[in-house]
């Protein structure tokens, strides 16, 4: 029951943002108030549990990404910087998120410092064995800027709206920019 009211908690949040109610919740799943209440207190306890399962999600990728020995250096990096939580929420959820929930937000910063941690040992492991070009801490960091930047812009809807393209899509080309930015010119071929 758990897992079917965050589910309908999420497509509430898709169609209206985080304006649905508890009451919602009740109407959409035909359930008493007393089996909601039963599994979440309030409104902000649904939406912590978005939040933490996705970032378990998340998490859970990464680590799957890091222990796979079949992967080479660049298509882990890629595939990192490809992960993405298993369910689909609007970016306005985000932005609200931010706006009203700051501590949810500040787990969601939590996972993109820890994500690019992983970024960065990636990169470097990338040096060591000869994929990537030499790269010192100032060009991590804006590495970093630019990557936040684009991703912040991409998440605005009118961007894909506006450019016929996906999210997920312009992902792809984000993952695939960053990767050929950084690797040596003779096995730029091989990620």
């Amino acid at each position: 029951m758990r897992n079917q009211i965050i589910a309908a908690a999420i497509e509430d949040i898709n169609k209206f943002g985080i304006k649905f109610t508890m009451s919602d919740l009740v109407k959409r799943l035909s359930i008493s108030k007393s089996t909601l209440y039963a599994h979440f207190k309030s409104k902000e306890e649904v939406i912590g549990a978005i939040v933490d399962l996705a970032l378990a999600s998340l998490r859970q990728q990464r680590q799957d990404i890091l222990e796979n020995n079949t992967l080479h250096v660049p298509e882990k990096l890629k595939a990192v910087l490809l992960a993405h939580p298993p369910m689909d929420v609007s970016m306005g959820f985000m932005f609200d998120l931010k706006r009203h929930f700051p501590e949810e937000w500040n787990k969601i910063q939590q996972s993109r410092n820890e994500k690019w941690e992983i970024i960065e040992s990636l990169i470097t492991q990338g040096i060591e064995a000869g994929y990537f070009r030499a790269i010192d801490s100032l060009d991590l960091t804006i590495l970093r800027i630019i990557f936040d930047a684009t991703t912040k812009e991409l998440m605005d809807q009118s961007f894909s709206v506006n450019n016929s393209i996906s999210f997920t899509d312009s992902m792809h080309k984000i993952a695939d920019v960053l990767c050929r930015s950084i690797m040596k010119t003779n096995t730029a071929d091989e990620a």
